[in-house]
């Protein structure tokens, strides 16, 4: 079996190498936007999932209970992680996934594809699992651009999961409840 931190980043993987080089296969193929646009969901959803259940800030169950209707929900589970952390909406949970990211704008890609209104829509395709039944209608799956930008973030945001991980298990120890933080870590 593979970890979440090998599917986030495998489900990544699959969608930059749909994107092809300078998105000429994307393009050139409309018909695989839907399948690439659920990649990154999937990515980030695995994520999510994974840096909150290994953080201790929610277990399966929690995860499960809160995205009941397919059992799929980006927004929803990070709704859960900032539940349990404090703070404003989706900054503690995006900040800490995006830390350290090579892309200075990998947070607003992040944030946009839990919570910006443009892609609810997008959310609601992707966790319904339409796709998989071939009721997809033109405009269910919006993109993000530049979109080898939102490649990275989500790939970023995959592979540096053991450091949000380290953040998140660090704020939920942390006896402040403020709605900011400042976490140290040792660099390898």
């Amino acid at each position: 079996m593979y970890t979440g931190l090998e599917a986030a980043e495998a489900y990544a993987v699959a969608a930059e190498r749909v994107f092809g080089d300078n998105g000429t296969f994307l393009t050139g193929n409309p018909g695989v936007v839907p399948i690439f646009v659920s990649n990154l969901f999937q990515s980030l959803e695995i994520s999510i999932k994974t840096a909150g259940i290994e953080s201790g800030i929610f277990s399966m169950q929690e995860a499960r209970a809160r995205v009941n209707r397919s059992g799929h929900g980006i927004k929803e589970l990070a709704t859960l992680a900032v539940e349990k952390l404090g703070g404003d909406p989706f900054d503690p949970i995006v900040m800490a996934m995006t830390f350290g990211n090579a892309n200075s704008r990998s947070a607003t890609f992040i944030s946009s594809m839990i919570a910006a209104p443009e892609l609810e829509k997008t959310r609601e395709s992707y966790a319904s699992r339409r796709l998989g039944y071939g009721e997809v209608a033109e405009g269910d799956f919006g993109l993000i651009h530049p979109i080898s930008e939102w490649i990275e973030s989500v790939k970023l945001t995959a592979t540096s999961l053991p450091t949000t991980i380290q953040i998140l298990t660090r704020w939920m120890a942390s006896p402040s409840r403020s709605k900011h933080f400042a976490i140290w870590l040792k660099q390898k």
